[in-house]
């Protein structure tokens, strides 16, 4: 399983499997999910997520195809995401990332523009297998 971030998310649902994402199956946090749906529907909102969203791209975030894209229930990760925040002092979106793929065994998978800046760190130390993507 790899995990992916929103804007991938939009890449995947709006039909193209880039590179590494092509042979796993895919999955995305509640915490993503809830970021590209709001974008995607958010009028007054013109960003990299929003731009060009098409009706159909809206109607399919909120309710993505498990064969294409698996949305992770955050109450088997909810414990360890507050450990590893309280530990790390992470935020609610990464917290839930770091849980998500140490409960599943999954890699993690971001685009460029969403890693924080202590995000490769904190993976590798957690064993977190990632990759970046553009």
């Amino acid at each position: 399983m790899i995990i992916i971030d929103d804007q991938l998310s939009r890449i995947v649902l709006g039909g193209d499997r880039p590179g590494v994402l092509a042979s796993d199956e895919l999955a995305t946090t509640w915490s993503f999910q809830y970021r590209l749906v709001r974008a995607l529907i958010d009028d007054r909102i013109d960003g990299r997520l929003s731009r060009g969203a098409a009706a159909s791209l809206r109607a399919t975030a909120a309710a993505p195809p498990p064969r294409v894209l698996r949305v992770l229930d955050p109450r088997a990760v909810t414990q360890r995401a507050a450990e590893l925040a309280i530990a790390d002092r992470l935020n609610l979106l990464f917290a839930e990332l770091l849980a998500s793929a140490q409960h599943h065994g999954a890699t993690i998978a971001l685009s460029e523009g969403n890693i924080g800046r202590t995000w490769p760190g904190l993976m590798e130390q957690h064993g977190i297998p990632f990759e970046v993507l553009p």
